[in-house]
């Protein structure tokens, strides 16, 4: 028996965590990496923030839980709504540790609004209601229970949303998004310190997203490899590194906290790399595949419109007008959104179309029957259709170079399984990820000639409430580390999958996993007891069914049993 402590920190890689280690710049997770055991750990495809977190939290992949993206489409129509927790349909292993009496403490995971009841603390990340600028603070609504609001307020004057701070970047003061930044570290850091030393605990996490938002926006000041480098100002090329050595100093704080008995995990949802200065509008290339026809200018115009007016709202609305959108304005937010990416299509000559999204364009079938103006039968003719979308799909390339921009492309049961697989995807596309960038999607109304591609200007400035480009995104393999008195020092893991952290934690706490979960527990990690395939709580599973039911285990079961229980120490 012993407590997990699970650090988080969103999108963090071994590209950039392993040279830091070897100089010596992050000695903290340094220590980790090399007393315990460490290794990639695979996202799920696509790597997206979302989908992946709810993943790690549920063991099982999308079409078990039903979370693919921020957003989805809300049936029978075109438009969208804006996605939560409580879209969420596994359940966590939060709530699997607190049916089991274990004591939890959650502390800013994506996709945790609204927070589920819990045998302790779950504070919301950053999709909870009120998000704006990175010093509003999580209100009562985000937090189980909700008299933790008080407590906060009164012991550290809150806790921070931690959303990335846009208004600065839009305003050209990168460096002092960097400073608001490193604050809304050390402050969530400081609520999981109150918490630990506060509250009982036997399984604890806190998340840090804001290795995430700084590699989004500040990957080109940092990466000489990257196409969008730039060199000026010099006062940003640390500035990764130095939202890094925070979270690694914070680290080292939270360590000296834990119990002797503790297990430490460290993860990231997904990897991080430089994003390429072409950006590709894909409903632009399936027009040209003749799959999906476009309206007129005005439809154009209007919907680029409504894009400044949302980029506009971000940018310089108050944090008290924007929170009262996103608690009572979300079906309107989610129409707004569907008229911006999808306003300029004639869904009458539109045969499949690409749901638009700044990093994992999926691909839908105009369905008859599943969409409301659909153009394409079931059956036969979709199968046939898929079919030539894929094969068009792996055979895209650059006009220029000649390169991939398809790695693979899978029809969505080659990826999922699951009771919400009607509502994956119809084509799943691994896009090509090159040397040293991947490509930007743009909606296809921003494309000023309606081509497929087009090169950004490599001089633009981030100081317009326009500007949406990114220098980073997201790759497929993020982080794995663990140490503790069980952990095999100097252990590389192989094939670490994000689904596979909630059996290992459920393992360690002897808590049994759940059959239809998809992950399996890392228990090559681990000596002696803890490396056993049954945990204490399996093994209390054993003795309780066989006293329920001794008729169904044979002789030579219930010796087998014993030896076991016999090994763990649980009888004579």
């Amino acid at each position: 028996m012993s407590r997990v402590f699970i650090v988080g920190w969103d999108g963090a890689t071994f590209d950039l965590v392993e040279p830091w280690i070897a100089e010596g710049k992050l000695p903290n997770i340094a220590e980790v990496y090399r007393n315990g055991a460490h290794g990639e750990l695979a996202s799920t495809l696509p790597p997206m923030t979302f989908p992946a977190w709810s993943s790690f939290m549920t063991g099982k992949n999308p079409a078990k839980h039903g979370i693919y993206d921020f957003t989805r489409q809300t049936p029978g129509t075109y438009d969208l709504e804006f996605v939560n927790g409580g879209n969420r349909r596994a359940p966590s292993f939060w709530k699997l540790l607190s049916d089991a009496d274990k004591r939890v403490i959650s502390i800013s995971l994506p996709c945790t609004f609204p927070p589920e009841p819990v045998n302790g603390v779950m504070l919301s990340g950053f999709d909870a209601a009120g998000l704006g600028g990175s010093s509003s603070k999580l209100d009562a609504r985000g937090m189980y229970p909700r008299s933790m609001y008080d407590e906060l307020d009164r012991e550290l004057g809150g806790h921070p949303i931690g959303s990335f701070p846009i208004q600065e970047i839009n305003q050209g003061r990168a460096e002092a998004a960097v400073q608001k930044i490193i604050d809304v570290i050390g402050r969530k850091a400081a609520t999981a310190k109150y918490l630990m030393q506060n509250y009982e605990w036997d399984c604890a996490m806190i998340l840090f997203g804001e290795s995430d938002g700084s590699a989004h926006h500040f990957w080109k000041y940092c990466d000489p490899r990257s196409p969008q480098y730039t060199a000026e100002p010099a006062s940003m090329r640390d500035s990764i590194l130095r939202v890094y050595q925070e979270l690694d100093r914070q680290l080292g704080e939270l360590k000296e906290l834990l119990p002797y008995d503790t297990t430490l995990m460290m993860m990231s949802d997904h990897g991080f790399g430089g994003v390429s200065n072409a950006v590709v509008y894909p409903n632009c290339w399936l027009r040209e595949q003749g799959q999906l026809g476009f309206r007129g200018g005005l439809a154009r115009w209007m919907s680029r419109r409504l894009d400044a007016l949302k980029l506009r709202a971000v940018a310089v609305l108050p944090n008290s007008i924007q929170k009262f959108l996103s608690r009572f304005a979300r079906a309107q937010l989610g129409g707004i959104e569907a008229k911006v990416r999808y306003g300029i299509i004639d869904w009458s000559q539109t045969k499949a179309f690409f749901e638009e999204n700044p990093y994992y364009p999926a691909l839908r079938i105009n369905l008859k029957g599943r969409q409301p103006q659909g153009t394409v039968e079931p059956g036969a003719e979709y199968e046939a259709l898929r079919t030539e979308l894929i094969t068009k799909l792996e055979a895209w390339r650059h006009p220029q170079t000649g390169e991939s921009m398809v790695e693979k492309a899978f029809r969505r049961e080659e990826v999922y399984s699951g009771a919400c697989l009607d509502e994956a995807p119809d084509i799943v596309v691994k896009w090509a990820t090159h040397q040293n960038y991947t490509y930007a999607f743009r909606v296809s109304s921003k494309s000023k000639s309606l081509a497929w591609i087009e090169e950004l200007d490599p001089h633009r400035q981030e100081n317009s409430a326009f500007f949406t480009g990114k220098s980073g995104s997201h790759r497929d393999n993020g982080i794995f580390l663990a140490e503790g008195p069980q952990v095999i020092a100097e252990k590389t893991v192989d094939g670490a999958r994000i689904i596979d952290v909630a059996p290992t934690i459920l393992h360690l706490l002897g808590v049994p996993t759940p059959a239809d979960m998809d992950g399996r527990a890392l228990i090559e990690i681990f000596e002696g007891a803890a490396a056993t395939p049954m945990a204490v709580g399996e093994a209390a599973g054993v003795v309780a069914a066989s006293e329920e039911d001794d008729a169904s285990y044979t002789d030579d079961d219930k010796v087998v049993i014993n030896e076991r229980l016999r090994a763990l120490g649980y009888i004579d």
